[in-house]
């Protein structure tokens, strides 16, 4: 394994555990931290799939500018930029309330926006996953 690979997979596998946390956190009721956590996972493997491309310059943490930069290297990372977009609206308000007009993101997100956030997740993950499957069988 080179070093593009292995920074790669690091990145891609603690997406892939942010994404089960993510999944244990919505069963728990914790909907927002769920929907963070999605977004999280998205940009984590995201990165990872650029580490596999010799990037290292891994600012930012919009899903959608990185999907972005991925398609530079291979286009089908154009189509996950509606997954992106969505996965870029639970950075923020999942967090803060100052983001939301009243109440407070415990309040505010569903079971349905956690659902909708991990489908996100899922269409991403689909698209990086082929990249590592024969680094890792996770």
């Amino acid at each position: 394994m080179n070093d593009n690979e292995r920074e790669g997979l690091r990145w891609y596998l603690q997406g892939a555990k942010d994404s089960k946390t993510a999944e244990k956190n919505a069963a728990a009721g914790d909907f927002e931290v769920s929907c963070f956590l999605f977004q999280q996972a998205a940009e984590k493997i995201l990165k990872g799939y650029l580490c596999l491309r010799g990037v290292r310059s891994l600012f930012g943490h919009s899903t959608a500018r990185l999907a972005a930069r991925c398609a530079e290297h291979d286009k089908r990372f154009l189509e996950v930029a509606q997954a992106c977009s969505f996965l870029d609206l639970c950075y923020i308000p999942t967090r803060y309330p100052y983001a939301l007009p009243e109440g407070t993101p415990y309040e505010h997100f569903t079971l349905e926006n956690a659902q909708a956030a991990m489908d996100n997740f899922q269409e991403v993950y689909r698209a990086v996953y082929d990249f590592f499957k024969d680094l890792t069988d996770h």
